[in-house]
């Protein structure tokens, strides 16, 4: 089996992502690895300091316990599996497992992708902020078809250039660690206070994106303001907002879950409400298509409202106009 080490940005092209829109405050998995330069070389700290994994969603449990036995028999110590579309799927999102690596103190991120022709196993260092890796960051990568022989090249790498230093490595993949996105309390419902406090609504940071959310903003029926999506929320407090449009960009199941919706593993379909023309309907989206949900949080505590019923939709437009549209309705405001 033919084993190769490849520029990061040729392996994304072979791979077949979730369709992505690369702007200001939607960091997907483009953005993320347009930052990296692969320069073949592995991480030093790799088999000394704590690794995450982040994974394709596709990956089975099966491969998983291999790539785990792998990884433990290199020495390198990985002691938490996610998915990397769930990781991105948005700025709170991402806030909170940046939380979470910094308190487990990771120092490595490795990345496994899975495509119908290829895996691909990216290392890098974790940066230690909410986008993970800063632009130019060095990393190291190769693929395979076979899945063993990847992971062959990552042991065979690692210990040619360094000395195995993680000893009490778990046995045991952890996968589906709870990370708490929400910091305050969980509503399903509108917050009701913004008859009366003004909404701050970040832009992408694109021209033709901005245009699009301005028009569609207008449509909200009380105060707000556009604000540039790299404010510190510290910052928009002291201007006086106290609430925050945010919203999860990933799969349907996968946006359901982060929000704190119960969710079965058997579900393969969800019912979203949307209002295409204004009009009420009822739309089924499979759980692994990618959908944007928005919702409004409380700066201060914490708290999110995310709206009476399901709305997510699979363009960030269409979301956003239902959440805003089930918001007049609701508060019966027209």
């Amino acid at each position: 089996m033919i084993i190769r080490l490849l520029p990061v940005r040729f392996l994304i092209a072979i791979l077949l992502f979730l369709p992505l829109l690369c702007a200001g405050q939607i960091y997907t998995e483009e953005t993320f690895f347009s930052r990296l330069k692969n320069d073949g070389q592995i991480a030093e700290e790799l088999l000394s300091k704590r690794s995450v994994v982040l994974h394709s969603y596709t990956l089975t449990p099966k491969e998983i316990s291999t790539i785990h036995e792998s990884l433990i028999k290199t020495g390198i110590d990985a002691v938490a599996y996610f998915t990397l579309d769930g990781v991105l799927a948005g700025r709170d999102v991402a806030d909170s497992y940046a939380d979470y690596f910094s308190k487990r103190e990771i120092n490595n991120l490795v990345i496994i992708q899975k495509s119908t022709s290829a895996f691909i196993i990216t290392i890098t260092a974790f940066n230690g902020k909410p986008d993970f890796v800063s632009v130019g960051q060095l990393s190291w990568s190769a693929s395979s078809s076979s899945l063993s022989d990847v992971l062959a090249t990552v042991y065979r790498t690692a210990l040619a250039s360094n000395k195995k230093k993680n000893l009490l490595i778990n046995d045991i993949s952890e996968t589906g660690l709870p990370v708490r996105v929400i910091d305050g309390q969980r509503a399903e419902n509108f917050a009701y206070d913004l008859k009366v406090d003004m909404l701050a609504v970040p832009k992408f940071n694109d021209a033709e994106l901005d245009t699009a959310l301005a028009q569609i903003a207008k449509k909200y029926p009380l105060r707000y303001q556009l604000v540039d999506y790299t404010i510190p929320e510290k910052d928009l407090r002291s201007k006086g907002f106290l609430y925050v449009l945010r919203f999860v960009n990933t799969r349907c199941n996968m946006a359901k879950e982060l929000l704190g919706y119960s969710v079965k593993p058997s579900e393969s379909a969800f019912v979203s409400v949307t209002y295409p023309n204004g009009q009420v309907q009822l739309k089924t989206i499979p759980a692994n298509t990618p959908v944007f949900k928005f919702y409004v949080r409380q700066i201060d505590s914490g708290n999110v409202f995310l709206g009476g019923k399901w709305d997510a939709d699979t363009t960030w437009q269409q979301a956003l106009l239902n959440y805003i549209k089930g918001f007049k309705i609701d508060l019966k405001i027209e």
